[in-house]
């Protein structure tokens, strides 16, 4: 029995991960990038990597300075230390907050993943999952994602007929997809990708893609293309205008979110003297951005710049019109009803008067009531 079981745990973790960090990387790699990615040093990596091929069975060479594994190495069967099992139970949960609809490949998928993590964790996750089938099931949404992914892991264009946000129809464009990203905020997915007919790359958003065929003719992604750098200037994916410098004055009953919260990589955050929070973020100025702001109502007010104050004011405008009571119209003269008579009250030997016992009787208020009714003091307003 080793001296330390946990040293040893995390030995064996490490090494199954090296398998399969390898097995995904065919060209393999630099021996500096394998211990990086282990968080180890270059000799802790050599050592592992013998130990792989006297405990595993696995074969590697060398080329170019990289270690690449055999073709053929079969990997052992997959297991998830806790925290790993973890991400995958996390997984599940924000596909369940992200899907609106049900689909059915992504319960086949944690059905499988839930079977080789711990058993309470397997719980949880077919819990989830049976939440999930009680979405509303649509199969055409599950068939156009199965497309696109065909298209794009195979890089192959598609035909689609998109019917676009303000349009009367569908339109039939051909499709170079690029990269498929969820959105939990919108619940929806997006696919981003070249456009044939508009001759850029657009954001085309799945569930607006009422038909979807595969090509034969295939293309290739342009090498500087990072999906990442993409949308790193968008609240969203939302992929439009110029990205700018954003203020935000959250309110010191809301600085604490502000503080906790990261929302884009781009922010900065500073409390101040007042307890209030201003946080700074490079971002272009879409309509998310302004949505996001107004969902804080009051508690927060942007700084810069001016035409994203300006865009949320506007919109603050248009919510009070919808929202606000029509004006009745102005009366012509005063009309008062007739006062009701005061009720005079029975004093008793050695009592005192109550000069307001008629008009609350009158007017079914108590005094208590009526103290409601009078101007405040001095300083009181």
């Amino acid at each position: 029995m080793p001296q330390n079981p946990e040293k040893e745990y995390d030995r064996k973790a490490r090494l199954l991960f090296l398998l399969h960090l390898l097995s995904n990387h065919p060209r393999g790699l630099a021996l500096e990038a394998i211990a990086g990615h282990c968080n180890v040093s270059t000799r802790t990596t050599r050592r592992d990597l013998r130990a792989l091929e006297a405990e595993y069975d696995s074969k590697f060479y060398e080329e170019d300075g990289r270690w690449v594994l055999m073709p053929g190495t079969v990997l052992p069967p997959v297991l998830f230390s806790p925290p790993e099992a973890m991400a995958v139970f996390m997984a599940a949960r924000l596909l369940l907050a992200q899907s609106s609809v049900y689909n059915p490949d992504i319960e086949t998928t944690f059905t499988k993943l839930s079977t080789v993590v711990p058993q309470a964790l397997r719980g949880e996750i077919m819990k989830t999952l049976e939440w999930m089938r009680r979405h509303r099931p649509d199969g055409g949404a599950a068939k156009m994602l199965r497309i696109i992914s065909l298209c794009w892991t195979e890089r192959r264009q598609v035909r689609i007929r998109y019917w676009t946000l303000n349009a009367l129809t569908a339109e039939e464009r051909v499709l170079e997809p690029y990269f498929v990203q969820p959105s939990a905020l919108e619940h929806a997915v997006y696919v981003i990708g070249f456009c044939h007919l508009r001759r850029e790359i657009r954001v085309f958003r799945l569930d607006r893609i009422m038909e979807a065929e595969a090509l034969e003719t295939h293309y290739e992604i342009p090498a500087g293309f990072d999906a990442d750098e993409y949308l790193n200037a968008y609240w969203s994916v939302t992929a439009t205008g110029e990205p700018k410098t954003v203020k935000l004055r959250f309110r010191r009953e809301v600085a604490r979110i502000a503080t906790e919260t990261v929302w884009h990589h781009s922010q900065v955050t500073e409390l101040q003297t007042d307890g209030c929070a201003v946080v700074t973020m490079k971002l272009a100025l879409t309509r998310d951005l302004v949505s996001f702001v107004l969902g804080w109502s009051d508690m927060v007010e942007v700084l810069q710049p001016a035409t994203l104050r300006q865009r949320v004011a506007e919109a603050a405008r248009r919510m009070l019109d919808l929202y606000e009571e029509p004006q009745m119209p102005a009366a012509t003269g005063p009309s008062y009803p007739e006062p009701l008579p005061v009720i005079p009250r029975p004093i008793a030997e050695g009592q005192t008067a109550d000069p307001t016992y008629g008009v609350h009787r009158a007017s079914g208020f108590t005094p208590a009531q009526l103290t409601l009714f009078e101007e405040p003091a001095a300083g009181e307003r």
